[in-house]
């Protein structure tokens, strides 16, 4: 194996080299436009999208590049929403079952609740509750904070809640300085990752919750389960740092019911089966009795809602204005073949 060998790149020398590469120049942007698009992308993260012709950069244009790029920037924006959604469903059910099987809010620091007896809460979260010296009379903390850290930590004092909630309880490590919440108020301010953690570790007595969120989800197996969770937090972390989405390859997971039914049309491992994936956690397939109902009224959608957006049009320069519709059908076909 060969040791890297830095080269320095500039957006001008860059732009020379792709086009010697074959690429076509644009045909409706400036120079200075496109110097501009290219750095507020970043070289590297451009040449993403420009790999995606690789096999024939001579059949294509720049333009299509940057059309890949601002939709794949769209469909970050799409997934994140879709994926809020299903975080919340899954922190609403884990409440809700918890507290059925529970009445104790402090359970959860109790170690004969979790199936792993190194169960430990990270740094990052503990750090939202720590006793932190709270300044009075801060213009808005109060209203900001007032379900969470600040407006806690002024009213209640985990030394009291311990005595009175797991006094005989053998704990899962703690750390001193942190007035450790209720369970609510702690899933609630957890991120996704925090999330999957608990509802894998968790069980109540006899009752799993693992299982039982697989179940309200209709999921009939906890081993399935698990690998959606894997899964959902897969498709954060792309989205959530930008990573390229619209021709990657994603984990595959068992399908149930619609999801199973309406997936055989596509790729197990591309995004249009994350985003049926993502509406079957949602209970939002339903409604659809094939593939095709569900592509004319979802991805259809997405690409003209893209074409049309505000944002799009004005970061781009007004491009997606500029093209012919068979131009936009010709690299909306292009996309949309990856995305299957």
């Amino acid at each position: 194996m060969s040791s890297y060998t830095y080269k320095k790149k500039d957006v001008r020398s860059f732009i020379v080299e792709i086009y010697a590469k074959g690429l076509q120049p644009s045909q409706y942007l400036s120079g200075d436009e496109i110097e501009v698009l290219i750095e507020s992308i970043g070289i590297f993260k451009f040449k993403g999208y420009l790999y995606a012709f690789k096999s024939d950069f001579t059949s294509h244009n720049l333009d299509e590049v940057f059309v890949l790029y601002f939709f794949d920037k769209y469909l970050t924006q799409y997934l994140m929403d879709l994926t809020f959604g299903v975080e919340a469903k899954l922190k609403s059910s884990l409440v809700e079952l918890c507290y059925q099987k529970t009445t104790n809010p402090f359970f959860y620091l109790a170690r004969r609740y979790h199936k792993n007896p190194q169960f430990y809460i990270n740094k990052e979260t503990l750090k939202n509750w720590k006793n932190l010296p709270i300044t009075q009379n801060v213009s808005g903390a109060q209203e900001v904070y007032k379900h969470y850290g600040m407006y806690y930590r002024q009213k209640y004092d985990f030394n009291s809640n311990q005595a009175r909630y797991l006094g005989q309880e053998t704990l899962i490590t703690l750390t001193n300085d942190v007035n450790y919440p209720p369970f609510h108020y702690l899933i609630e301010s957890a991120t996704l990752g925090v999330l999957i953690y608990f509802i894998k570790s968790l069980k109540i007595n006899n009752f799993d919750i693992l299982n039982s969120i697989a179940s309200s989800f209709g999921v009939n197996q906890s081993g399935h389960f698990d690998s959606f969770l894997e899964r959902l937090n897969e498709i954060r972390n792309r989205a959530a740092h930008r990573g390229r989405l619209f021709n990657r390859s994603y984990r595959s997971v068992t399908g149930f019911g619609k999801f199973n039914t309406l997936r055989s049309s596509v790729s197990n491992h591309r995004v249009i089966d994350v985003i049926l994936f993502l509406l079957f956690l949602l209970n939002k397939l339903n409604i659809y009795q094939t593939y095709s109902d569900f592509e004319h009224d979802v991805i259809d959608r997405l690409f003209f809602d893209f074409q049309t957006d505000y944002d799009v049009g004005r970061d781009s320069f007004g491009l997606l204005n500029k093209l012919s519709n068979a131009e936009f059908g010709a690299i909306r076909g292009f996309m949309l073949r990856a995305m299957k």
